[in-house]
């Protein structure tokens, strides 16, 4: 037997299924959201940070000419170093078109299944390949346009042309996604045809040793003493060593993209919990609001403020029952292929991922707790009406006239007599007035949020590529006669210009005096006019300078002691060299940059500048079809001159794969808009639906003076579109402030520096029209309805 309180609140759900649905479907748009965004969270945040970890990543990789197992085991005896593992690495090309070259990293795997460090695991096909079939990261596949039992065709560094099949594969979860950096990661076997054995056995062959470090695995002090143990070990042998790379300890070579997606995340998901709360208030106060003449019964029948509040609350919970049964089950659905979808683009795999059942948890608790703690104000206040002002209508909103707003209208005479009526019932309930407001200019800050920081990551990237006017890059094997490829790439009919800027990779000298970072060393023509980056502090490169150097915020941030009138010193080939600063610019990369004068950089190379291994060309009509055509034609030329070409790059593609790695960036971005524009438009329309509702009366009044539907319809459609407008102005004042912190923290994480500050024009105008369309589809319909009904039940509505 159900106590006839309880019946009570049973009765009041059942009795308006529109309005009990709306507020259920209200509070579970609030648990979908925090549902889906903490699934995603609580998939991907581990499986981030621990897959990079489970490859077991190198500490430190030394480039040789050359190695020998003898050598190996001598690297595993150095102080310091726990294990070691040597992999001939080759940078070839593959063929994906016709004169079309894509850049293959090829590794060379002497035991598949003996993998010691950066390891990787077969995905489908053959394990391992045999001599004549190589294996391709699951990440490339698409990229290069490949499936399983196809051939490649690979042009080795020394020119030789192999075809292998593509017998399967891999996932590597150490390598960024191959789409991503526009190259083909590729695992042959120990036998592979592609290895020149002579090389082999002459212990020529380029190879790569990789090294886990015994202690601080993490401290990069520490991993590049160990590094330079092991390169001393190497030399003293008779080895070479032309690279040693120490990656930042412990992080995924994408760890700035996961740290900027976490971020949005966290973000939008704080936004969006914080715009459902605000949802909730809104509906709650609207449905308490209606309730006040049956508190004033229930009173003068004997209840106390404790007993009505608590049926009040106990309708909260029953609502907020329903809302999880829906939004919990909805929620984990698109959090659950979000994090697929999320996870693909990142190279990692969520299918073995453990469910999350603390996720379901804080979904409950949220769920049942947020609407109880948002309802207890606006309850207890109606539970403590006095019998008389619940009765009296003493709670009902002010008569006309009493307010400044309403004396202000009253005067304005030349306005038309139903939009003042609109305007003063917009304004007569301030208290619900300020929750729609507010709730739809939260969501409507969110959408612009997430827009402006996508237009700001655009508009930076095309600025900074627009201060780079060459199309074409060409990288040499061998360093060739500058007057010899001059006098080749000229031939081609749409080449308008060409330069050749000199260029190395020494090592930074950091504040304590030791060699650390490897930084770019690029001598610029002194009058070229391919390259105009903005200067923050001095000034660029002239004619004048000799050995003036302009370092970019790279190299700020990895010495922070470097300045204008300072010098940056660099170690390359044994030598020391300092080159005074007199410039410091700010380009769009992470990467630490120097651009020097060409006599500086020739001194640091040991060369005289008559040979080069890399052009920068300009074409006649920059579009994509003159660029492709001189690129394969250059490709043909350098063929039949016997000059090996190990890379040609289109500045366009470089853009491109910067774009490409904000993929995931937009993809947070576009689903946080979503939700927002979901939530927000739900909120629009539970406001002005329970508005209209709660108008019955008036809207009685107004049909029985003598309106027509059309009239009352219109009336309500202008109060619904003048509260979307209030609600826009709000919106943009406050995406100011947060498009601006999202643009810094973002930009400062992915690029090293903050993105600039930009409102996209876009964004407001489609809030615009989207509140515009929302308060017009939420309010004309009702309203309709409303007036429509019998004068004498719209007076009689309670």
């Amino acid at each position: 037997m159900i106590a006839p309180r309880w019946r009570k609140v049973l009765r009041d759900v059942l009795e308006r299924p529109g309005r009990s649905a709306l507020a259920v479907l209200a509070l579970s748009a609030g648990v979908f959201e925090i549902g889906a965004l903490l699934y995603k969270y609580a998939v991907l945040q581990p499986v981030l940070t621990t897959m990079y970890e489970k490859t077991r990543p190198a500490s430190a990789t030394l480039s040789v000419d050359g190695m020998s197992d003898a050598l190996v085991d001598s690297v595993r005896r150095v102080r310091g170093v726990a294990d070691a593992e040597v992999r001939p690495v080759m940078m070839a090309r593959a063929r994906t078109g016709p004169d079309e070259w894509t850049p293959v990293i090829v590794n060379v795997i002497r035991d598949f299944d003996g993998q010691r460090i950066d390891t990787f695991e077969p995905e489908s096909g053959a394990w391992p390949p045999a001599e004549g079939q190589v294996l391709i990261e699951r990440s490339a596949m698409e990229f290069a346009k490949l499936t399983v039992g196809d051939s490649l065709r690979v042009r080795t560094p020394g020119g030789e042309e192999r075809s292998l099949l593509v017998a399967g594969t891999v996932h590597a979860p150490g390598l960024p996604p191959a789409w991503m950096d526009h190259f083909i990661p590729a695992f042959v076997s120990w036998s592979s045809v592609l290895r020149d054995h002579d090389a082999v056995a002459s212990l020529e062959e380029p190879s790569q040793v990789r090294i886990v470090v015994a202690d601080h695995p993490l401290e990069e002090g520490y991993i590049r003493e160990v590094a330079d143990s092991v390169k001393a070990v190497l030399e003293r042998q008779g080895r070479t060593v032309t690279r040693v790379t120490v990656p930042t300890p412990g992080r995924h070579p994408h760890a700035d993209q996961m740290d900027a997606f976490l971020y949005l995340l966290g973000a939008f998901g704080i936004l969006s919990f914080l715009l459902s709360a605000v949802l909730v208030a809104s509906m709650i106060h609207a449905l308490l609001a209606e309730q006040v003449r049956q508190v004033g019964i229930m009173k003068a029948l004997g209840a106390t403020t404790w007993q009505i509040a608590r049926l009040y609350l106990g309708q909260v919970a029953l609502l907020s029952l329903l809302a999880l049964a829906v939004g919990i089950p909805l929620g984990l659905a698109v959090g659950q292929a979000y994090a697929k979808f999320s996870a693909s683009i990142l190279n990692a795999d969520v299918t073995s991922a453990p469910f999350p059942v603390w996720v379901v948890l804080a979904e409950v608790a949220a769920g049942i707790a947020v609407p109880l703690l948002v309802a207890l104000g606006p309850v207890l206040r109606a539970s403590r009406i006095t019998i008389h002002q619940a009765l009296s209508g003493d709670t009902a909103p002010r008569p006309f006239g009493t307010r400044s707003i309403e004396r202000w209208l009253a005067g304005q005479a030349w306005l038309p007599r139903p939009f003042l009526l609109s305007l003063r019932t917009t304004f007569a309930r301030r208290a619900r007035l300020a929750l729609t407001v507010t709730l739809l200019a939260l969501g409507g800050a969110c959408f612009m949020s997430a827009m402006n920081v996508s237009a700001a990551w655009d508009r930076a990237v095309r600025e900074d590529f627009s201060r780079r006017r060459y199309d074409l890059t060409v990288f040499l094997r061998e360093r060739q006669e500058v007057a010899r490829i001059e006098a080749l790439v000229r031939k081609d009919p749409d080449v308008a210009h060409v330069e050749f800027w000199p260029g190395g990779m020494p090592y930074l000298i950091g504040e304590g005096g030791v060699p650390g970072q490897q930084v770019a060393l690029v001598g610029p023509n002194a009058r070229t006019k391919l390259l105009e980056l903005p200067v923050s502090q001095g000034r660029w490169l002239s004619p004048a300078d000799s050995m003036g150097a302009v370092i970019n915020q790279g190299v700020v941030l990895r010495n922070a002691s470097l300045a204008v009138g300072r010098d940056v010193s660099l170690r390359m080939q044994g030598r020391t060299v300092s080159i005074p600063i007199v410039g410091v610019v700010k380009e769009l990369t992470p990467m630490p940059i120097i651009y020097a004068a060409q006599p500086a950089v020739y001194a640091a190379l040991g060369e005289d500048g008559s040979k080069t291994r890399a052009a920068r060309i300009v074409t006649r009509e920059h579009d994509d079809a003159t660029q492709r055509a001189v690129a394969r034609r250059l490709e043909r030329a350098f063929a039949e001159e016997g000059i090996e070409v190990s890379g040609l790059q289109r500045t366009t593609d470089a853009r491109q794969a910067i774009l490409d790695h904000l993929v995931i960036i937009y993809a947070v971005l576009g689903f946080a808009s979503m939700i927002v524009v979901f939530v927000g438009a739900l909120g629009l329309t539970s406001s002005l639906l329970l508005g209209v509702v709660q108008r019955t009366r008036e809207i009685g009044v107004l049909g029985a003076i003598g309106a027509t539907p059309a009239t009352i319809s219109r009336h309500v459609w202008l109060e619904g579109v003048l509260i979307g407008l209030l609600s826009w102005v709000m919106a943009l004042l406050l995406a100011a402030p947060i498009s601006a912190g999202l643009e810094a923290a973002v930009g400062s994480i992915f690029f090293r520096s903050p993105l600039p500050f930009s409102m996209s024009a876009l964004a407001a105008a489609i809030w615009l029209l989207l509140v515009v369309v929302l308060g017009s589809l939420s309010s004309f319909y009702p309203a309709w309805r409303a007036s429509r009904l019998p004068i004498r039940q719209a007076l009689t509505h309670v």
